[in-house]
């Protein structure tokens, strides 16, 4: 019996109750090179170990280094643009609040709330689009999301500052430990 609905499981490893799971199968990250299990593995597709590994493979870089602009590298700016207004919105309403100005920090923290639900939105989508295959992936994301919504029921948006910064840091866990040097692709 599935935890979670067949529809939010599609693309992801299977969770199971009473400690049965998938058979684990020992992979190599194809940016990275580290080793881990994955539950799911297809034949012929490059297996990732984090969704930073996965956009980053999708970032071509030419002979000299340079990276051309292409999707996967604007959709990651634009992630970390939102998350650091996110940071700025929250760190403005707290002055404003100490000043007294309590009708601008308040329209700071709306911002800083909406710019928290988008920055957590684009990390899932991320996370859905490159199909986790571990269940780790999935718990951290839910995690997360529990956390967002801890913040917001208690009106705390450090819960929120906390959640996404920490859904970002398991995102890219792979650049942030990687093992081998990857050789650029080179475009013409």
């Amino acid at each position: 019996m599935s935890i979670l609905p067949s529809f939010f499981l599609r693309g992801f490893a299977p969770l199971r109750f009473h400690g049965i799971s998938p058979a684990m199968t020992s992979v190599t990250c194809a940016y990275c090179g580290l080793p881990f299990k994955a539950g799911r593995v297809q034949p012929g597709r490059p297996v990732y170990c984090c969704t930073g590994c996965a956009v980053a493979s999708r970032v071509p870089v030419d002979a000299k280094g340079d990276f051309p602009v292409n999707a996967a590298l604007v959709s990651a700016l634009v992630v970390g643009f939102v998350f650091f207004n996110q940071l700025l919105f929250w760190g403005l309403a707290t002055l404003l609040a100490a000043e007294g100005r309590v009708e601008a920090a308040e329209k700071c923290l709306l911002v800083s709330w909406t710019a928290a639900g988008a920055t957590w939105l684009a990390l899932a989508a991320g996370f859905a689009r490159n199909r986790p295959v571990r269940v780790g992936d999935v718990a951290v994301a839910c995690a997360t999301f529990a956390l967002g919504v801890f913040g917001w029921t208690w009106t705390s948006p450090a819960c929120a500052a906390a959640a996404n910064g920490l859904l970002l840091l398991w995102s890219v866990r792979g650049l942030l430990r990687k093992k081998t040097v990857r050789k650029p692709d080179v475009t013409v």
